[in-house]
C-alpha cells in the first residue's frame, strides 16, 4: 500500500466509532432512511450532474442509442438521474448499486417514474462490482467518505467504466472532508472521544494518482446551504439514548454553520 492510500486509511479508520461506545449505542448510527433519498423531480443544476450528462452526450453520439449509467451508492439516484435530465435525455438505460435494499426500491420507483429503464444491483462496492456490469457513464455521490480500503473501491470503479471511443468515464462527488466532521465537538462533548483531522479530498485525489496514475479533473464549487439534521438524528449519529435530544439540541446551537463546500472529481480509464 503507497503512502496515500495508507494516509487516507488512517485517517478513515480513525474516525470509526469506538467499539466501547457502539456497543452500548440503543440504535444502529449507520443505516439511512430512504425517505430522505427521494431525489426530485428536478435535478439540480451542479457540476456532478453536468459533467455526467456531457460524458452521456458523447457516448450517446457514438453510439447513435442512449448512455447506460450506472449509480454506485445510488441512493434515491439523484446522481444518475441528474445526468438523464433535461429532456431530450442522453440516458437509456440506468442502474443502480446499493448496500440498502429499502434504498434500491426507491430508486427503482424514481426511474419507473421517468420512465427510464433501470435494474438494481443489492450489495456493497467493490465486491458488486462484477454483477453491475460496465456502462459509459459511472457515477457516485458522497459515498468515499464511508470508505476505509480506497485503492480497490476506486480501481472497480475505473473498471465499470465501457470506453467505447475512449468517451466513457467516472464522476465522483464529495465534500472536502468527511461529511460527519462537523459534529466532531460534541463527540468530544458527549464520549470524550477526540477526532483525528478528516481524509480529504485531497488524500482521494492522491490515491488516484498513485495507484491509477490517474490524474483527475477536480472542480471545487458550494452546494446549497444544508440545515444541520434535527437533534434526534444527531443522537442516534452520536450512539446515545433517546433522553439525550434536549442536550444535544442545546450543544448544536454551539457548533458553527456546515460546510457548503463540494468537489467533483471526473476521469477517464
Amino acid at each position: 500500500m503507497g503512502d496515500a492510500a495508507e494516509r487516507w486509511r488512517e485517517r478513515q479508520t480513525g474516525r470509526g466509532i469506538p467499539d466501547h461506545v457502539l456497543r452500548h449505542a440503543p440504535a444502529d448510527p449507520w443505516t439511512h432512511d430512504p425517505a430522505h433519498f427521494t431525489p426530485p423531480a428536478e435535478p439540480a443544476d451542479t457540476p456532478s450532474h453536468r459533467a455526467a450528462r456531457a460524458i452521456a452526450e458523447r457516448a450517446a453520439a457514438w453510439t447513435c442509442a442512449g448512455a447506460s449509467v450506472l449509480d454506485v451508492g445510488c441512493g434515491g439516484g439523484d446522481a444518475a438521474f441528474g445526468a438523464a435530465w433535461p429532456e431530450p435525455s442522453p440516458v437509456a438505460r440506468v442502474v443502480g448499486v446499493d448496500r440498502q435494499a429499502d434504498m434500491l426500491a426507491v430508486f427503482a420507483a424514481a426511474a419507473r417514474a421517468r420512465d427510464l429503464p433501470h435494474g438494481t444491483v443489492h450489495g456493497s462496492w467493490p465486491d458488486a462490482a462484477g454483477d453491475a456490469g460496465r456502462h459509459d457513464v459511472v457515477v457516485c455521490h458522497h459515498v468515499l467518505h464511508n470508505v476505509v480500503d480506497l485503492p480497490p473501491f476506486l480501481a472497480a470503479l475505473t473498471g465499470a467504466v465501457r470506453t467505447r471511443g475512449g468517451i466513457g468515464g467516472v464522476v465522483v462527488e464529495m465534500l472536502t472532508e468527511h461529511p460527519l466532521a462537523w459534529l466532531d465537538p460534541l463527540w468530544e462533548r458527549f464520549h470524550d472521544v477526540v477526532r483525528p483531522p478528516s481524509a480529504t479530498h485531497h488524500d482521494a485525489v492522491a490515491v488516484l494518482r498513485e495507484q491509477q496514475g490517474v490524474d483527475p479533473e477536480v472542480l471545487t464549487w458550494t452546494r446549497a446551504a444544508r440545515l444541520p439534521h434535527d437533534a434526534a438524528w444527531v443522537t442516534r449519529r452520536l450512539c446515545l439514548p433517546a433522553d439525550r435530544v434536549e442536550a444535544v439540541a442545546a450543544a448544536l446551537v454551539d457548533l458553527p454553520p456546515r460546510r457548503t463546500d463540494a468537489v467533483t472529481l471526473t476521469w477517464s480509464p
